[in-house]
């Protein structure tokens, strides 16, 4: 068990605990394609934890019981890596159509740096040196600033 997850659980009751795993569960229930798990009310959850729908839903609000919630949702999201690497070089090579994905090779050559955006910037030398002033110029222009600021 990691240092972070014994903190953040340091902070709730074994009853929270529960609750939070049960909610991050149940939120990916969907996505997991695992049969067994069964998206479920916020009154099911609650009653299996032992609390109000109410209670569950204030929870759900503190501050310690997001930040461990988001913990588990994070921990879960770094376990779909591998699966998400694969579906990223599948989508690359063609997938099922055969037609590679421009955005899949964009987001592949991204991640290991080797394609940034680039900007970049042109200046045309021969009219800047038109448009610069000389410092006698400047000078005037100074001036006629101060008389303006100085009501002269």
């Amino acid at each position: 068990m990691s240092k972070l997850r014994k903190q953040l659980e340091a902070q709730l009751t074994p009853q929270k605990i529960q609750a939070a795993h049960l909610l991050v569960l149940n939120e990916w229930a969907d996505i997991l394609g695992d049969d067994s798990i069964q998206k479920r009310t916020m009154q099911e959850i609650a009653d299996e934890v032992g609390c109000s729908r109410s209670t569950l839903t204030g929870w759900r609000t503190e501050e310690d019981f997001t930040a461990y919630t988001n913990y588990l949702a994070e921990r879960q999201l770094d376990a779909m890596r591998t699966k998400m690497y694969t579906q990223l070089v599948r989508a690359a090579m063609g997938g099922s159509n055969g037609i590679p994905s421009v955005k899949a090779l964009d987001l592949y050559f991204r991640h290991y740096a080797l394609l940034t955006d680039r900007h970049e910037v042109v200046t045309n030398e021969r009219e800047l040196a038109g448009k610069r002033k000389t410092d006698e110029e400047i000078q005037r222009e100074i001036a006629e600033l101060d008389r303006m600021v100085n009501g002269e």
